[in-house]
């Protein structure tokens, strides 16, 4: 079952032109630096169409969020830390299942994931921007999942639970 504000959030980003895509993306990294930063950091690390749908899951995240009336702040390199620590402190138990080449257990990191619901609303979205759905090696698509799971905890510890001020 999905949840209208990421269902709503999906389609948009998914509909997008090129050039409302990129228009976005630009205003995006103007309003979160560190965390497009920290995407752009990984590019060497994945191939492009994975690189560009983790920007695209961190756009509809931020589109999500947005529609779900959430304030989301600076994502500064605290918050990223904190999540980073969060979910790799969740994860060691699959981590070593796949050091010892196991099939990766996809439910459960959806059990152990910070969000577990929007977690597989994301994975969901990657898996159909992924012309070939999730990677096949098992290594590779653990890394992706992981950054998912990073992803969704930056933008809940940045959410601000006061309201903008209108001249913000």
């Amino acid at each position: 079952m999905e949840t209208p504000l990421f269902s709503l959030a999906a389609a948009a980003v998914r509909q997008w032109p090129h050039e409302t895509y990129t228009d976005r993306l630009s205003v995006f990294l103007d309003e979160q630096p560190h965390l497009l930063g920290f995407l752009f950091n990984l590019s060497e690390d994945f191939e492009e169409e994975e690189h560009e749908a983790l920007l695209r899951t961190a756009l509809l995240l931020n589109e999500g969020f947005a529609h779900a009336q959430l304030n989301v702040g600076l994502i500064t390199e605290h918050h990223l830390q904190i999540a980073i620590d969060d979910v790799t402190a969740q994860l060691d138990d699959l981590t070593e299942l796949l050091e010892e080449e196991a099939e990766l257990d996809l439910d459960r990191m959806v059990r152990v994931a910070r969000s577990p619901f929007v977690f597989e609303e994301m994975r969901t979205f990657l898996h159909t921007e992924l012309q070939d759905g999730l990677p096949e090696d098992q290594v590779q698509r653990h890394n992706l999942l992981v950054l998912i799971d990073v992803l969704i905890g930056a933008f809940e510890e940045a959410v601000q639970l006061e309201p903008k001020k209108e001249n913000e």
